[in-house]
């Protein structure tokens, strides 16, 4: 009467179960066809047995996402995806759970240390059985699972645990980076060049309540409509609905540093004269620098003209008509403002940028800020091919030899 595993089937029929899951142990790469849009896949996911009673009336079970098992579309060449599958293992499942849930951290955790060893043995494969010259790798789970905790590494009024617990789960995070950067350095020995970069640096807990102002995923309303800019459409009750009025909004800010004017002959319901779209960027800029929260903070550090944010490269067309950038302390995502400022904590999104091997010098530390564009023609340099005809960066020529 006491249960310590459960065995999953296809169905009640089956007589084999697709597998048995202990407590407590996560079970990488289980095959299994995945019914979807009507279609059928062989799929690999990761399951764990979480928690189980002892007379087995309660459990909780943790299924990844299914990664389809032969699809080779984006490997060239395509005969690539059988030879990994078959020499490396299945493309791995990835986690990101916005969740204050230990179990689930720790979960999410588990997921990337199979990612991480999947690359490990990718980069083996690739250089001693196809003659792979360069490598390219994107680690993403330092970011996802970094902008999971960091909002809670800062008890500011939402955590459901102590920032230790935080504190845990991050330091758990670096070790599990620290050891898929650890198992490539014996390339180092064997006459490779290795450049660490990041897209941004050091993420940063807000030191504020959040303004509902620069967030890189939505459309942020509440700022822009009480400063008069952006109409929700209401019920007949008159409850705000979940729905833009563009036939009284002037101007939205969307994708976390852009406002876009509603502007007649450009959008689709625009109704702000042409005539009168500087007169309204003006306007916008003074009430976002006079703008205050609760606590009389002001909460926009910087405001400029699309044709302006041509130095930083956010001009043009994909940019809206006035970027803007966050005060310290009210970030939401990255950290503080532009990005090689300095934040709180004496922190920084500047990304980082490290080099070891032939062609670099020893022991040397650079003033010079580094700028991701400047990785491109660096590399180019190192491998004696010709930089980019659109690069925009430079050679970070101070730490050649």
């Amino acid at each position: 009467g006491l249960y310590d595993q459960v065995a999953l089937y296809k169905s009640k029929k089956e007589t084999e179960p697709i597998v048995v899951l202990p407590v407590n142990k996560m079970v990488y790469n289980v095959i299994d066809e995945v019914i979807f849009s009507d279609q059928s896949y062989l799929a690999n996911r990761h399951y764990k047995l979480i928690k189980l009673n002892e007379d087995a009336s309660e459990l909780k079970l943790y299924i990844s996402a299914a990664m389809e098992l032969n699809n080779d579309q984006v490997i060239h060449p395509k005969r690539l995806q059988k030879a990994i599958v078959e020499n490396v293992g299945p493309f791995p499942p990835q986690s990101q759970m916005y969740v204050q849930d230990q179990d689930l951290q720790q979960v999410m955790i588990e997921a990337w240390d199979y990612v991480v060893d999947w690359y490990l043995k990718c980069f083996d494969y690739f250089i001693e059985n196809e003659g792979i010259e360069y490598i390219f790798s994107h680690l993403h789970s330092i970011d996802l699972i970094e902008h999971t905790f960091i909002r809670f590494m800062h008890g500011i009024g939402f955590n459901e645990y102590d920032t230790d617990v935080y504190a845990f789960w991050m330091e758990r995070l670096y070790q599990q980076t620290d050891r898929y950067l650890g198992g490539l350095l014996h390339y180092l020995d064997e006459g490779w060049t290795i450049l660490v970069i990041s897209d941004h640096g050091l993420l940063v807990p807000p030191e504020d309540d959040i303004p509902l102002l620069g967030d890189g995923f939505g459309c942020n309303i509440r700022v822009m409509e009480e400063l008069g800019y952006t109409v929700l459409k209401k019920d007949e009750n008159g409850n705000e609905l979940r729905e833009i009025d563009y036939s009284k909004t002037r101007a939205v800010a969307n994708r976390g540093n852009h406002i876009h004017i509603n502007l007649k002959g450009r959008n689709q319901h625009g109704i702000v004269e042409p005539a009168d779209k500087y007169a309204l960027e003006t306007q916008i800029i003074s009430d976002l620098y006079n703008y205050r929260n609760a606590e009389g903070k002001r909460i926009v550090s910087i405001a400029m003209r699309n044709k302006e944010a041509e130095i930083l490269g956010l001009n043009g067309e994909e940019s809206g008509d006035i970027l803007y950038w966050l005060e310290e302390g009210f970030n939401r995502l990255h950290g503080d403002s532009l990005p090689t400022f300095q934040g709180m904590h004496e922190s920084s999104v500047s990304p980082i940028f490290i080099a070891a091997g032939p062609g670099i010098k020893k022991n040397f530390v650079t003033e010079r800020t580094i700028r991701t564009i400047d990785v491109a023609p660096t590399i180019a340099v190192l491998a004696g091919v010709a930089m980019p005809e659109q690069c925009e960066g430079a050679p970070i020529y101070q730490i050649l030899e």
